[in-house]
């Protein structure tokens, strides 16, 4: 029974969030229900990536599991129905929704090192700022310079406060529910029902045909693979504490460094992943954190267990490639920041 659960079952229910953030996005879509405030921001930033903009942060920041999911609803009410634009969403949906673990007080990833090394939060945002600002920068830097304006799908419209109350408030009422501690099927079901029926579409063809049942069904093979390496990550556990490596050499840094990144690259676990560090660190040297955190999150990010890859590549078509060559300029910058501050500085 606890094969069934831990791996088959835990975390299978954020299928569902999926399941209703598809049918809300899809109406939001088709019958321009957000269009009221996206005319707002747009007339006075002129600019279709400040939008993307402002909804990448808008997802980026809940302190919510399943982000990703709801960040990608928001942005995919601007995207194109097909084609580059399209794709280049998947980036920027992904690159939002994971600076967050860098910085947010309420992450695993950022508690277990304040417990474990006994920081205020103060010192930790002092220890990892580097990181967190290439990570900022990098984000910016896509938006602004891989995006082009016309690859933004933005009906043109008239802001109307009571349309903004109306039909884009009751996304974030929803979200800030789910914050709160209400269920998220509970949350995003009864949104996607607040949404059937002010634009009175009843017809289960046309609201099943906004699900994607291919994001389905690979998130759901991640959660259950992802869970599976998790069950078994004493394993990669025992390897670093039983190993003699020397971290002072180049050989034995290039071979510790090497296991934890392949053991966060199995598991595609935020939690798992900030506890390699941590072990790491405990066992050859708090110095070396830095330089542990950045590989070991970045064999994190690019995770095919990581079912935010998922969500990304089949909701919107970003193809695997595109989305290895964006996280690994990512990871690399990661690497060669925590490098030269850990071996050079």
């Amino acid at each position: 029974m606890d094969f069934v659960y831990n791996v088959l079952l835990k975390d299978i229910s954020y299928l569902w969030m999926i399941f209703f953030i598809m049918i809300s996005a899809g109406l939001a879509k088709q019958y321009e229900l957000f269009a009221p405030a996206f005319a707002y921001v747009k007339n006075t930033f002129r600019s279709n990536r400040f939008v993307v903009a402002l909804l990448s942060a808008i997802g980026g920041i809940l302190p919510i599991e399943g982000r990703v999911t709801v960040s990608a609803g928001l942005l995919d009410t601007v995207a194109s129905k097909d084609g580059k634009g399209r794709e280049k969403l998947g980036i920027v949906d992904y690159l939002a929704t994971h600076h967050y673990y860098l910085w947010s007080p309420l992450e695993k990833t950022v508690i277990l090192p304040i417990a474990a090394f006994g920081l205020t939060y103060t010192a930790w945002l002092g220890l990892i700022a580097p990181l967190l600002v290439v990570s900022l920068l990098f984000i910016g830097w896509y938006i602004w310079s891989q995006i082009h304006e016309e690859e933004i799908a933005i009906t043109p419209g008239n802001f109307k406060l009571s349309a903004v109350l109306r039909n884009t408030v009751p996304m974030f009422v929803a979200v800030g529910a789910y914050i709160a501690g209400a269920s998220h099927i509970l949350c995003f079901g009864l949104l996607a029902l607040y949404y059937v029926i002010i634009t009175q579409q009843w017809n289960p063809k046309k609201l099943l045909g906004y699900i994607k049942w291919d994001v389905l069904v690979w998130v759901g093979l991640a959660i259950v693979l992802g869970n599976y390496m998790k069950s078994n990550s004493g394993a990669f556990e025992a390897v670093i504490k039983t190993s003699m490596l020397d971290p002072h050499t180049f050989v034995g840094m290039v071979i510790i460094s090497a296991i934890g990144f392949v053991a966060s690259f199995l598991m595609g676990s935020s939690g798992k992943f900030v506890a390699i560090a941590v072990l790491m660190s405990q066992v050859f040297g708090v110095e070396y954190f830095l330089w542990f955190f950045a590989i070991d999150f970045a064999g994190y990010l690019i995770s095919p267990t990581h079912k935010c890859v998922a969500v990304g590549n089949r909701y919107f078509g970003t193809p695997l490639l595109t989305y290895y060559k964006a996280l690994s300029s990512w990871g690399l910058l990661l690497l060669v920041t925590a490098g030269i501050i850990t071996f050079v500085l």
